[in-house]
């Protein structure tokens, strides 16, 4: 390799030394720059190194606590001790490699920098003052008097000296750059070669480590093909889960109960109960080892229903010293408890020998008759449509979602219930009790119907349809189209023209051929079998156009007679009248459900209908309307068309459906549009609540549905009357008791503080269930005549 710094020009200090001489001095800069980034890259992956080895240890040490957790499992305690041991000797030679990388890259990197960049630095420096030193000389020789020998001399003297020590200077300089850019290349090259060579090493050794380990590690793969057969064999196993909770038996002699403490704000607290010996124990669901003893002699004890409590399902555990109120999840769990205390009470007195057997008292006779009732499910399956479920077809659906009234499996249950209550309220068939009301819900709608009203166009759809065996992903896609977006719901437009052809075929055998026929009025089917009704409407209360309807339609259907016999063989629209709800629902076996004279039309089912002007057709009117005659089917498809549910009716005193639902006398109505959220409180232009109105109209069952659902009973209209006020102007006795008891039992606030709600207000509630539910006809009442008269 050749020198680039020409001696002769060094030796002359010309621009070309200089000149290739800062080339050469930039150049060993910039080496340094690049070295020095590059030291700190390999310290910082070095770095980056040990605290992945070190967090790689860490984890190794993990596996051994996790070793731990297998410990009564062979084949997984010797797997992962096998890969722990792998994994450690991967972390040795790991560590080896980082230490290679220290002690080549950085130590021989470092040193060169140190050493032979920084004796090139220091010459440098001895370069610059030399040549200073000369620049010095030479302009003071140049300065020298001519007349002054002897400084002439000492001058020329100092120059020679200075001239020659800058040459011999120089000439070092150049050796050293020289040397230096020679040495760089062997010196970097054979660094990073020796760390490559350490990674190269380190590859074998994980690979040969690797290649020790195969034969094991093909063991282990198979071993656990053979534990993913037995996990997907469990998993179908474990599919049928929920069949245990119908044929879940909890026993009778231990489970949960809440227990009321006999302190403080006398709180609710659930607790694990049993029956060992003849003594009464419970225990924490955990954090507690050793029981509690509740009684320790059952002999001496009595047990007796709480029918004074105003918390449903509760007992009494009665001994001479002390009382415990206890209560149970639900009706068959009470039962079950009070019968195995008493066996328990009975088998302590025989035990002791004694001859006196405490009898319970009158109360603990009697069996909790609230207004809620199981049903036997296979009843709901008779309904239309019910004996699959509404959405997947799958057989004997155990689960119901109640504000649409329909059946369900229990996997479609499970994505009804993340649709959220405002879309979906599932409840089971099999384990839930059911309140009267609800059950006539369900009996006027039923899958048939629904699904004729939410898989109108579903063929038309491209989406794949849910069936018994589809995936989660598909199964939640249809029923989120279904009820969510309502994708598949025909348009009001295309009922109403199917409505239209359906009415058209009455007229064939009478129209002309090639006729064609128009959509002029509409009513609402009503609906069943009411013989006579003492409810009475004002004519101000009627729904929307209905004071002029049956006047109208008659000079309407005038018209079109007329128009037959003008018009000859003219091919004019005839104008005809549609009935929603004529093809939605399905005759009923009254005798195979609860289906009984209650929820019937507030006039005859021959009176004639009330039929609208096609124009003032939408889904708010048809849901209004409907309420009013009461038809279930026909609210679900408004709801489906996206009717308001707190709709007002400027042309009706700004009343709701709900009004609407009270002024029909229908129970039925009024339940269903409360589970669809329908505002309990709203307020017609008056000033009237759905409770002021069933108030005024004698709707005692109405009323207290409404009372039940928690609708405010102190609501003021534009007068000044509280609902309890028009009750008494109106002597309505019935509704007058409603009213009083729900404030009295509201103003004790006895609910949650465990001192026992008031047991006559029960009673009474109890009583007007049944009688709204069963002989609604009872609680009707009507206005006296002198009031009418008024």
């Amino acid at each position: 390799m050749k020198s680039k710094i020409d001696f002769c020009e060094a030796l002359k200090d010309s621009p070309t030394f200089r000149s290739v001489l800062e080339e050469e001095e930039n150049d060993i800069e910039h080496l340094e720059q690049k070295i020095e980034r590059v030291l700190k890259m390999c310290t910082s992956a070095v770095d980056s190194g040990k605290e992945y080895v070190k967090n790689n240890s860490a984890f190794a040490t993990s596996l051994w606590d996790l070793q731990r957790h297998f410990k009564d499992d062979r084949t997984s305690h010797s797997a992962l001790e096998k890969i722990i041991h792998c994994l450690q000797e991967m972390n040795k030679f790991h560590t080896i490699l980082l230490d290679q990388a220290n002690r080549t890259v950085l130590k021989n990197l470092t040193s060169f920098i140190k050493s032979e960049i920084k004796e090139v630095k220091d010459y440098k420096n001895l370069f610059l003052k030399v040549s200073e030193n000369l620049d010095g000389a030479l302009q003071k020789n140049a300065q020298v008097n001519k007349n002054k020998p002897t400084d002439v001399q000492e001058t020329e003297n100092y120059l020679s000296a200075t001239k020659s020590c800058f040459q011999h200077t120089a000439l070092d300089y150049v050796n050293i750059l020289t040397m230096l850019q020679a040495k760089k290349k062997p010196e970097i090259l054979s660094t990073l070669l020796s760390y490559v060579q350490a990674c190269s090493t380190y590859y074998h050794q994980g690979s040969d480590l690797c290649e020790d380990f195969d034969p094991y590690f093909k063991v282990l793969a198979d071993d656990i093909g053979t534990m993913r057969s037995d996990y997907a064999t469990l998993e179908k196993t474990m599919q049928n889960r929920h069949a245990s909770v119908t044929n879940f038996d909890q026993g009778q002699t231990e489970g949960y109960l809440f227990k009321r403490t006999s302190k403080g704000f006398k709180t609710w607290n659930r607790r694990w109960f049993y029956i060992s010996g003849n003594q009464l124990l419970y225990r924490k669901r955990n954090g507690e080892e050793s029981p509690t003893v509740m009684e320790e002699d059952l002999s001496i004890c009595t047990v007796r229903l709480a029918g004074e409590c105003d918390r449903r399902f509760c007992f009494e555990v009665i001994s001479p010293t002390k009382s415990h109120m206890l209560q149970a999840d639900s009706a068959d769990a009470l039962k079950a408890w009070v019968c195995a205390l008493q066996s328990g009470i009975g088998a302590a007195i025989q035990n002791n020998n004694s001859k006196t057997l405490l009898m319970p008292s009158g109360s603990e006779q009697k069996h909790p008759s609230g207004d809620m009732k199981k049903v036997n499910w296979e009843y709901f399956l008779t309904i239309p449509g019910n004996s699959s479920c509404c959405d997947c077809g799958h057989p004997q659906p155990k689960w119901a979602s109640i504000n649409l009234g329909i059946t369900l499996c229990i996997a479609c249950s499970g994505i009804h219930r993340s649709l959220g209550v405002h879309y979906s309220k599932v409840r089971s068939l099999t384990l839930d009790a059911w309140e009267p009301e609800i059950i006539k819900v369900m009996t006027e709608l039923g899958n048939g119907v629904v699904n004729r009203i939410y898989e109108a166009n579903a063929d038309a759809e491209d989406i794949q349809r849910a069936t018994e065996d589809c995936d989660i992903a598909v199964r939640e896609a249809w029923i989120k189209a279904k009820y969510v977006e309502r994708r598949f719901v025909a348009s009001l437009t295309s009922i109403t023209d199917a409505l239209c052809a359906e009415s058209a075929r009455s007229f064939a055998a009478t129209s002309r051929r090639g006729r064609a026929f128009q959509a002029a009025r509409w009513s609402v089917k009503k609906m069943r079998r009411r013989q006579k009704s003492t409810l009475k409407a004002s004519p101000e209360e009627t729904s929307v156009g209905s004071s002029s309807g049956h006047e109208e339609q008659s000079e309407h259907d005038e018209e079109d007679c007329s128009e037959d016999k003008d018009e000859g063989d003219e091919k004019q629209a005839v104008k005809v009248d549609v009935v929603f709800g004529e093809n939605l629902s399905e005759p009923l076996n009254q005798e195979s459900f609860y289906i009984d004279s209650d929820d019937e039309s507030i006039n005859d089912e021959e009176q004639p209908q009330d039929n609208e002007d096609i124009q003032k057709l939408n889904a708010d009117v048809l849901l209004y309307k409907a309420a009013l005659v009461h038809n279930l089917p026909v609210m679900s498809q408004a709801l489906a068309l996206g009717a308001t549910k707190n709709w007002t009716n400027v042309d009706d005193l700004d009343r709701t459906p709900l009004h609407q639902a009270v002024l029909s006398g229908s129970v039925m109505a009024c339940e269903f549009l409360l589970l669809n959220g329908a505002d309990i409180n709203a307020k017609d232009r008056k000033g009237y609540t759905p409770l002021h109105l069933a108030t005024e109209k004698g709707c005692t069952a109405q009323a207290y549905l409404l009372l039940k659902n928690r609708a405010k009973y102190d609501i003021k209209t534009l007068d000044g009357q509280q609902a309890i006020d028009i009750a008494v102007e109106n002597a309505n006795a019935d509704i007058v008791t409603l009213l009083r008891l729900t404030k009295l039992n509201e103003e004790i606030g006895l609910s949650e503080q465990g001192i026992g709600g008031d047991e006559t207000y029960n009673d009474v509630m109890k009583d007007f269930s049944n009688f709204a539910i069963n002989q609604p006809h009872r609680l009707q009442r009507s206005k006296p005549d002198g009031q009418e008269a008024e």
